[in-house]
């Protein structure tokens, strides 16, 4: 069993790495309806639309135009990113989800003596295609 760690994950648009990642999310879940009956003693629940988002933390680098792109991404009107993927493991085939998603936050982190960190958090739009 390989224990994975952040410095496996890496997160790409149009197929290229955005920077290094630190640290990377990804969750998936599914509403529960209530379809409880008058007479029922007990709630009941059927599975709803299913949802999944993710977050990660790249860390800066100036001087890499993939990392500056999804940074000033989120500036512009765009509504999504097409193509982006999220691989847990880059030296694996399992581990890796790709769809289109929209960036719900971008933030910088800065303080002395650190590298400067960038964490941003997404929501996939429409069906993920991967695998665990």
């Amino acid at each position: 069993m390989a224990i994975k760690t952040g410095s496996s994950a890496e997160l790409r648009y149009k197929n290229v790495a955005i920077g290094k990642v630190r640290d990377a999310t990804l969750t998936i879940g599914r509403e529960a309806i209530d379809c409880t009956s008058i007479g029922d003693y007990d709630r009941r629940y059927i599975q709803g639309v299913r949802s999944t988002s993710g977050s990660g933390t790249l860390l800066y680098d100036s001087e890499d135009t993939a990392t500056r792109n999804i940074m000033n991404r989120i500036l512009n009107d765009s509504e999504q990113l097409p193509d982006v993927t999220l691989i847990l493991d880059s030296g694996a085939t399992a581990g890796t989800f790709v769809g289109n998603v929209v960036l719900t936050q971008v933030g910088v982190s800065v303080s002395a003596g650190s590298i400067t960190s960038v964490p941003i958090s997404f929501t996939f739009d429409g069906k993920v295609s991967g695998q665990f």
